[in-house]
């Protein structure tokens, strides 16, 4: 995951303003206080949904998302602990915040990726010709 970027992000509770900083410490942050690696904690947080329905079927566990915001927090809040990451999470614009400051720093896909850039002429194999006779 090398990739990560740093994304950015803030929310206000009780008078206060937090500021957010998620990039490859707090990953590693939230990492450990899971003992997760990245690619688990990242399913772990991300709902599930009934493809039938679309209804959330299960929700992320409060400890995975609270264990992200104390990862995002410690850049500009280090004295914050785990405990309070987790109270902090029910504050009104604390999971916005985190997870605009989540989308931020994860790399961008590539535009060929998605098959929006068209292959530059003179790359790829060949077509090959098929039905002719040989003389």
């Amino acid at each position: 995951m090398s990739n990560i970027g740093k994304g950015e992000a803030s929310f206000t509770a009780s008078g206060k303003t937090y500021r957010l900083v998620m990039d490859l410490n707090a990953y590693a942050e939230a990492e450990e206080a899971t003992d997760m690696d990245l690619d688990s904690l990242l399913k772990a947080v991300s709902p599930q949904i009934d493809p039938a329905t679309g209804l959330v079927v299960k929700q992320p566990r409060i400890k995975h998302l609270g264990a992200l915001l104390f990862g995002g927090l410690q850049a500009h809040h280090p004295d914050t602990s785990r405990a309070e990451a987790n109270r902090l999470l029910g504050n009104e614009g604390a999971g916005e915040a985190l997870a605009k400051a989540m989308q931020a720093s994860m790399p961008k896909p590539d535009a060929s990726a998605e098959g929006k850039v068209r292959a530059k002429p003179g790359t790829g194999t060949k077509p090959k010709k098929t039905g002719q006779r040989r003389g």
